[in-house]
């Protein structure tokens, strides 16, 4: 686990950092994003129920975490218990092979406490493909 504070932006510049966030073309959090046009990065210290809701297709990820909130500055949903939070606001996105990187402006970031780092290359091999 990591374990770090910081809170939202004190200082944001004019143009708010640029991220990019790979999702495969059939995901049905694509199409949301597209029709939202603003998501939430959350990190969370339960890795595990992490990739059991969000790492496969399924629907009604977010009731089957439970607690949600509404993000501070973008209109959006954050996970309520989420060590840190990333506001994004869509820009874009680019298609490569099966997927399609979404381009957001990093409007805001926060949290404090430990968070997981799940790597998938260790994990693909404690579990049987899907």
């Amino acid at each position: 686990s990591l374990h770090a504070c910081r809170s939202t932006l004190e200082d944001p510049p004019s143009d708010p950092p640029l991220v990019g966030i790979p999702l495969h073309r059939s995901r049905r959090t694509l199409e949301l994003i597209r029709q939202e046009r603003a998501f939430s990065i959350n990190l969370v210290k339960n890795a595990e129920r992490a990739y059991e809701i969000f790492g496969k297709p399924g629907e009604r990820k977010l009731e089957r975490w439970g607690h949600v909130s509404r993000c501070r500055l973008a209109p959006c949903l954050a996970l309520g218990d989420a060590a840190r939070v990333v506001e994004c606001v869509y820009k874009g996105e680019v298609e490569v092979g099966d997927h399609v990187v979404v381009l957001c402006h990093a409007v805001a970031g926060y949290g404090c406490g430990e968070y997981a780092v799940w790597d998938p290359c260790n994990a693909s091999r404690r579990r049987p493909a899907e």
